[in-house]
């Protein structure tokens, strides 16, 4: 025993008692580092008695400790690092004090730039990786608290007491490591069986409140290395706490919630739950039907509930699992669940943008107040535009408004709303980045098709009315045999099918890298300069404003158009459908790349055989076209080589249903037939009434462009002579007839929209 170390002890207890703290006095810590020192060369056993009577005073905080001692107390700590992570334990319970109260003077704020000391940093690393090789009998250590300790306060100063993600952390990698160990998931379940206890173990503890939660304080850019780890390794142990919760949320104790609360929280906004090519595809929706489980169920965590939402809307920005969720047909879910929180507007945001990413056109069709959608998403618009820090939210809320404004009642309802104010802000401050400016901008090409904002608007399908001339003025050289329109997302596929062209020596245009403005006038003499123009249908690219506009400039133009399905079992629908009406459509998911290429080929020779070409009008030498060389693979393909005109004939007793969105193929064929416009049954003898009102929808939304567009697609259907024209006189008269068979909701009046000159928005 030392008596100078006693003395000090006791002068340290009495201001303790008296509530007196950070006293200042380097005498006395001076003294006791001297006598600390001495002791330790002198009586290992005896320094660590007096060294724990001093350590445990001084985490009391009666006294500010100067660099002297806490330079010794620091080395100290370090071997007591050394230590435990070799052996586990302590050999003497008097270092097992010291090791707990010195962790608590150095995660003291007064002197945390201790912590930041190489020696320290570097040994901690150590124990961490220890941990993380050891597994189990480290993690349930009873010293464990020390690092949950340590790592909290690491957090604090490398987020600033945690203002701010850490963008650069000195314990990342070893923090992954401590989580992808195989013990990790016997944690979960652990939590699991423990659910109803308030209590939490040491290892739960480690796991939940510590290692994840700094996770959740990394950036993005700082995990994106190692999310697909932590995907792979904790997300089916996450489907199994959700799962049993949405099973038993009743016996969940508050505490237990809150750790699953937490732990969605951090894979959904630092982890990434769901990834557009992550190879975790069957866990992912397995998350997403317990997710739906729990938000139909009662509600014990309101944030939970929003997380399993979010989580269902983070699925619809991945082709695979927005497949997935389309084949469930969840919209009668999704719009149970909007009446269910209606007092929750987080919440209820979600379920819209789940809506709009899900939703077909029947769906629209069915909703009782396509107004209220539209006034979600506008005054949520409003918001988000003010707040600093939520572009990434901005963005997604523009995406998601971009397929909504496919449908013709939302497209009106923004319209009434004033929407096109909020999209020319987006699109035109400059404190918007570029990203949010170009979906404002795509967001206003689409809304231009309307015919309430398109005088109002830029965009247009034509170049200046001087340089359009009629088809039978127009060259027959072009610049391109194909041009290629097409959305990002199908960008693979159709970088392969241009690889392919090339190589067969077509001469083919495509934009590779999907620039809009400037390139606008490329893509518009493009399509004038080509004579194929190949439309890469799927939900991507009828929900693009720009592929939208590419293939009505195609129609207008003129152009021989061959459809291709970039998606399994696509079917085109709304304007899309309208537009291929008729046309031979190339499925490459459904034959294969080669065989469907073969395909192609014939379609493209059929197409040029067939078209008319007056050589004694055009002196100038048409390129050849590469040859198309004959199937590979023993192709069966069957061509009809003669077309016979079908007949149609009225039928005295038939009666056409009053709505026309209830017509047959029938009913309309007996319109057309009693109706005697009979010009129109080779582009519509096919069609179903939803077909029909779509066309006379854009009939009176652009009735000159749409009379022309008209007999242009007859004049790419004449076979052998025969020629149909829809007059001016017959078509106002379809207009007239059909009328009285629309719906009032979906009646437009006819307005002719103006042509300009193709030119960039603004």
């Amino acid at each position: 025993m030392s008596d100078l170390i006693t003395e000090h002890c006791t002068t340290l207890e009495t201001w303790k008692q008296n509530s007196e703290y950070y006293k200042q006095d380097d005498d006395i810590l001076n003294d006791l580092d001297t006598e600390l020192l001495r002791l330790k060369s002198s009586n290992i056993v005896i320094f660590r008695q007096e060294l724990n009577k001093v350590v445990t005073l001084l985490c009391t905080n009666v006294i500010y400790l100067n660099e002297t001692i806490l330079t010794f107390l620091r080395d100290y700590f370090i071997e007591l690092f050394q230590q435990w992570r070799e052996l586990t334990y302590f050999n003497d319970s008097n270092d097992s004090n010291i090791f707990e109260n010195l962790s608590i003077i150095f995660t003291n704020l007064c002197y945390s730039n201790q912590l930041e000391k190489t020696s320290l940093i570097e040994e901690f690393c150590e124990c961490l990786n220890t941990i993380a090789r050891m597994g189990q009998p480290m993690f349930t250590n009873s010293h464990i608290p020390v690092i949950n300790r340590l790592l909290n306060s690491y957090l604090n100063i490398e987020s600033h007491n945690k203002s701010q993600l850490i963008e650069n952390s000195l314990f990342r990698v070893v923090i992954i490591k401590c989580l992808c160990v195989s013990y990790t998931v016997e944690i979960f379940n652990q939590l699991k069986r423990s659910a109803k206890s308030e209590e939490r173990s040491l290892p739960e503890t480690f796991v939940f409140s510590v290692l994840l939660h700094y996770v959740s304080c990394l950036s993005t850019n700082q995990l994106e290395q190692n999310a697909p780890d932590l995907r792979k390794h904790l997300l089916p142990s996450i489907y199994d706490l959700l799962n049993d919760y949405a099973v038993s949320l009743t016996d969940w104790s508050n505490s237990a919630i809150n750790i699953l609360t937490d732990v969605t929280t951090t894979f959904l906004y630092r982890v990434d739950m769901t990834m557009p090519h992550d190879e975790d595809f069957e866990v992912q929706v397995s998350i997403i039907n317990v997710a739906i489980q729990i938000v139909l169920g009662q509600c014990r965590s309101a944030k939970l509930h929003q997380n399993c939402i979010q989580y269902v809307y983070t699925g619809t920005l991945s082709d695979n699992v927005l497949d997935y969720l389309k084949s469930q047909k969840l919209t009668q879910t999704m719009l149970k669940l909007c009446t269910m929180y209606k007092d929750e507007a987080e919440i209820q945001f979600n379920i819209y943008r789940i809506l709009a990413a899900i939703m077909t056109e029947d769906d629209i069709k069915r909703l009782d107040d396509p107004g209220a959608i539209a006034k979600v998403f506008l005054d949520h618009l409003r918001e988000v535009m003010n707040w600093v820090g939520w572009e990434v939210r901005l963005k997604n809320l523009l995406s998601s408004l971009k397929i909504l404004l496919q449908h013709d009642q939302i497209r009106d309802e923004v319209y009434k709303q004033d929407g096109i104010q909020l999209f020319i802000k987006c699109a035109t401050k400059t404190k918007f980045e570029a990203l949010v400016q170009q979906r404002a901008l795509e967001n206003l090409l689409i809304m231009s098709f309307d015919k309430n904002v398109s005088e109002s608007l830029l965009w247009i399908l034509t170049k200046d009315e001087t340089t359009e001339v009629s088809q039978t003025n127009q060259s027959s050289e072009t610049t391109y045999d194909i041009m290629i329109s097409y959305s990002h997302k199908d960008k693979d596929l159709c970088f392969q099918l241009y690889d392919r062209l090339q190589k067969d020596n077509f001469r083919v245009w495509l934009d590779r890298e999907q620039m809009h403005g400037t390139p606008l006038e490329a893509m518009s003499n493009a399509i004038e300069n080509s004579e194929f123009v190949f439309i890469c249908m799927s939900d991507g690219y009828k929900q693009s404003g720009y592929c939208k506009m590419e293939a009505y400039y195609a129609l207008e133009r003129q152009r021989c158009i061959i459809p291709l399905v970039m998606k399994s079992q696509y079917r085109p629908d709304g304007w899309l459908g309208i537009v291929v009406t008729g046309r031979m459509r190339i499925d490459f998911p459904k034959y294969g790349f080669d065989d469907a290429y073969d395909k192609l080929m014939i379609e493209i020779d059929r197409n040029r055989k067939e078209k008319k070409i007056d050589m004694n009008q055009n002196s100038a030498r048409h390129h050849e076209m590469p040859s198309v060389s004959k199937p590979s693979h023993n192709t069966q393909i069957i061509e009809d080589k003669k077309v016979l005109k079908a007949t149609y004939q009225a039928k005295s007793d038939h009666c056409l249903p009053s709505n026309i969105e209830q017509w047959t193929v029938d009913d309309v064929q007996q319109f057309f037939v009693k109706q005697q416009l009979e010009n129109f049954l080779p582009i519509c003898s096919q069609m179903k009434g939803t077909r029909l009102l779509a066309l006379y929808k854009m009939c009176m939304t652009n009735s000159p462009t749409m009379l022309q567009s008209l007999n242009n697609e007859l004049t790419t259907m004449e076979k052998h002579g025969e020629r149909n024209v829809i007059g001016i006189a017959e078509y106002l008269q379809f207009l007239e007839d059909i009328k009285p068979f629309v719906p009032i909701s979906n009646e437009k009046s006819d307005v002719t929209v103006p042509r300009s000159s193709l030119c960039t928005l603004l």
